[in-house]
C-alpha cells in the first residue's frame, strides 16, 4: 500500500512499486518502512522472488487500495494500535486468499469473500498466494468516524467480520466494491466522498455483528451507556477528577453498576489502559520531545515515573524511553537515497493534540503546573 504521499490535484492514483528500489529486498524494506506505524509485515517466500505493486486513491476521507504481491504476513500489535491509525478495513481478496489469527481463533477468507477488519484490535493476518503465486487484494480505508453513527456500541464489533461469497450479502458487497474501483478515477471529489459513505453504510448493513431480535434491545441499551461513559474517559484522560467515584455520580450509577458495564475489565483498569495509550502517542510525537518521562507521566496522571514505567511495559512490552528510542531512531536514519520528508513540530503537535487532548509546554513548564 501506498502511503508515502498524498494525492495530487489530479485526484489519479498513486503507485508503489516494490521493484524501483534497486533489488526485491530493497524494496520489500522500503514497503516496511512505509507501514511501520500501521504493522510489521513479514516475507513468506524467497527474498529473491518478492514482488509488491500497490495503488492507492483519496475517496474523500476513506481510501482505495489495490495490490498484486507475493504472499506476506502482517502483524497488527498493540503498539501500532497506539500509534493512533483508528480505521475499519473492507476487504475482499481477487486471488489468493488470508488466515485472519485473532487469539486462538483463525478465520479463513477466500477469493470473493469479503471481510470487515476492526483495525482497532490486534491480529494477524497469513496471506495464502493463489495458483499463479500472486496474492492480489482490494480494500478499503473506512475512518471510524464513518462507521461510529451506525452502531450503538462501535467498540464492540469483533475484530473480524466475513461475508462468504455464496451468500446474496457476499455477493452484492462485492459487486459494489468492484463497481466503486472500476468508476472512482471518473467521479469528483464530492461523489467519491458520497459513493465512501454508501459503502460504509452497506458493510454496516448487512455485516452479521448484530443481533435483529428484541431481546437484545436492553443490551443494545446498556451498550449506548457504556459508548457514551468511554466517550467521556476519553475526553477527560489527563483530569485527575477522573476516576469511578465521580464516574458513579455524573452518570447516577451504582458501582456495581459501573463494574458490571465494563466487565470482565474494571472501570479503573479501562482508564488506566487508555492514559498508557495517550502516554505512547505522546512519547513517540515529535511535538513533545522536550518532556522528560516523568512529565509524560505527570500529564497521564501516574503517581511517580517509577509507577509510570512498569505500567507502560506491562501494556506494550517495551519501556517508555525504549519507545521514544525507537521513534527517534526511525526518524533519524532514512534510508539512502529516500530522506525523510520534514514534518514540522505544528502539524505534529495538532496531530497529538486531537488524539490525546494534549498541548505541547516547555518540561520545566508543564511540571511547575502540575505542583
Amino acid at each position: 500500500m501506498n502511503v508515502e504521499a498524498a494525492p495530487g490535484a489530479d485526484g489519479q492514483p498513486l503507485l508503489f512499486d516494490a521493484a524501483a528500489f534497486g533489488s526485491p529486498q530493497q524494496g520489500f524494506e522500503r514497503l516496511c518502512e512505509l507501514i511501520v506505524d500501521i504493522c510489521d509485515a513479514t516475507m513468506l517466500g524467497e527474498a529473491e522472488n518478492f514482488r509488491f505493486v500497490a495503488t492507492t486513491l483519496h475517496l474523500g476521507s476513506a481510501l482505495l487500495l489495490e495490490s498484486r504481491s507475493s504472499a506476506l504476513r502482517y502483524n497488527r500489535t498493540p503498539e501500532h494500535i497506539a500509534r493512533g491509525l483508528d480505521h475499519f478495513q473492507l476487504v475482499m481478496y481477487l486471488g489468493g486468499g488470508a488466515e485472519f489469527i485473532v487469539g486462538e481463533r483463525t478465520f479463513l477468507q477466500r477469493a470473493g469473500d469479503v471481510s470487515l477488519i476492526n483495525m482497532s484490535k490486534p491480529h494477524l493476518t497469513r496471506e495464502i498466494p493463489g495458483d499463479d503465486g500472486v496474492v492480489q487484494v482490494l480494500s478499503f480505508m473506512l475512518p471510524r468516524p464513518l462507521l461510529a453513527p451506525l452502531f450503538a456500541a462501535i467498540e464492540n464489533i469483533p475484530t473480524i467480520v466475513v461475508a462468504r461469497r455464496e451468500t446474496a450479502f457476499g455477493v452484492l458487497i462485492g459487486e459494489h466494491m468492484l463497481a466503486l474501483r472500476r468508476y472512482a478515477t471518473q467521479l469528483t471529489q464530492m461523489e467519491r466522498q458520497a459513493a465512501a459513505q454508501s459503502l460504509t453504510q452497506l458493510a454496516a448493513g448487512g455485516m452479521e455483528w448484530h443481533a435483529d431480535s428484541a431481546d437484545v434491545l436492553p443490551r443494545l441499551s446498556q451498550e449506548a451507556l457504556r459508548t457514551r461513559i468511554k466517550r467521556h474517559i476519553e475526553e477527560n484522560l489527563g483530569a485527575d477528577t477522573l476516576d469511578v467515584a465521580n464516574l458513579c455520580r455524573r452518570f447516577a450509577l451504582s458501582r456495581a453498576s459501573l463494574y458490571r458495564l465494563f466487565a470482565p475489565q474494571s472501570p479503573a483498569s479501562y482508564i488506566q489502559q487508555r492514559r498508557l495509550h495517550r502516554a505512547f502517542a505522546i512519547l513517540v510525537s515529535p511535538a513533545f520531545r522536550p518532556w522528560r518521562i516523568i512529565d509524560v507521566a505527570i500529564e497521564c496522571q501516574f503517581s511517580s515515573d517509577a509507577t509510570f514505567i512498569r505500567a507502560f511495559r506491562r501494556e506494550f512490552g517495551i519501556t517508555p524511553g525504549e519507545a521514544r528510542e525507537r521513534s527517534l531512531r526511525s526518524a533519524n536514519a532514512p534510508p539512502d537515497n529516500h530522506p525523510a520528508e520534514p514534518r514540522p513540530d505544528a502539524e505534529s503537535a495538532r496531530w497529538v493534540a486531537q488524539l490525546t487532548g494534549a498541548m505541547p509546554q516547555h518540561s520545566a513548564l508543564r511540571t511547575e503546573r502540575r505542583r
